[in-house]
């Protein structure tokens, strides 16, 4: 299933059940970068990926203020 969220509009996550209640998110935004990871709770994988790729968008951020 695709999801996207209103705090990281550039974003895409897949969410994926591979296993009996193992799943993997990975998510990716428009210029390419990925975030993912695997585990038992849906619920926590999405938050890790969601705040990795928040911090990706902040190092973009300061980068481009170079």
């Amino acid at each position: 299933m695709k999801k996207t969220y209103f705090d990281l509009p550039e974003w895409e996550f897949e969410l994926d059940e591979i296993s009996a209640n193992v799943y993997e998110v990975i998510g990716t935004d428009k210029s390419g970068h990925q975030v993912s990871s695997k585990g038992l709770n849906l619920d926590e994988i999405i938050e890790q990926c969601k705040k990795d790729a928040k911090a990706i968008e902040a190092k973009a951020s300061l980068k481009g203020s170079e």
